[in-house]
């Protein structure tokens, strides 16, 4: 009977380091992934991807994005509002890219507007590392069957805090870079020689709201542990 129970202790044991090890080596793979992108991002490795708009000219229903240009049409269907021949060339796509939404990307920006634009990635990488690293001594109490252990609230609030803080960056990184994006290929040519219009393409917002409720969640689990290390508290207080 109690070799059985040392067994089944010594098991537990043993699952428990190993789920504590796992998670630790992956954290620490996505805090390292985020720095070597934005490693990337700095040193002209990567494109700056930021979401975009047209404003002047509507874009045709296509993988590539058609400006309306007089004269011309897509399957014999116009479209409005319409630029000048002289503007644009009929069929000559704008160097922007079908990512869910319009993206406008290019290589070669300042470090800054490259990290910001590329923040979603590498501090989304960054981000979960670090709730990771908090969580660790979370999890390895919870393993050990002590989820109410001290400090597990404190550690559950400081990664919904790090979720709201890589969301907010991610959200407004490439809507400050998006400007100078634009400004950078308002002036690229296009395949016939053209140059696309200032004006034509604006800075759009792209927001995802999934981490939001990651941050809720954790926020959730955080009070609901220090009402029950309360209670823990309460009950062997007791005793």
């Amino acid at each position: 009977m109690t070799a059985g129970l040392q067994s089944r202790h010594t098991k537990r044991a043993l699952g428990s380091a190993l789920l504590v090890g796992v998670a630790t080596v992956v954290a620490w793979l996505a805090v390292a992934g985020g720095v070597f992108v934005a490693f990337l991002a700095v040193s002209d490795g990567l494109a700056t991807p930021v979401p975009v708009r047209l404003t002047a000219a509507a874009p045709a229903s296509m993988n590539v994005t058609l400006p309306c240009v007089e004269g011309w049409s897509l399957e014999g269907e116009s479209c409005e509002p319409a630029a000048s021949a002289e503007q644009w060339k009929g069929g000559v796509s704008l160097p922007v890219r079908h990512a869910g939404g319009l993206v406008a990307e290019v290589y070669n920006v300042d470090p800054v507007t490259a990290l910001l634009a590329t923040a979603p990635t590498w501090g989304g990488l960054i981000a979960a590392g670090a709730v990771g690293l908090v969580l660790l001594p979370a999890l390895r109490t919870t393993a050990s069957g002590r989820p109410f252990a001290p400090d597990n609230a404190r550690r559950l609030a400081s990664a919904a805090a790090v979720v709201v803080l890589s969301w907010l960056l991610a959200s407004v990184g490439p809507r400050v870079a998006a400007p100078t994006v634009i400004e950078s290929i308002a002036g690229a040519r296009g395949y016939s020689g053209f140059k696309v219009p200032t004006g034509w393409i604006a800075p759009a917002a792209d927001i995802a709201w999934w981490p939001i409720l990651i941050a809720v969640l954790l926020a959730t689990l955080a009070a609901a542990t220090r009402s029950g290390a309360r209670l823990v508290a309460d009950t062997d207080g007791l005793v």
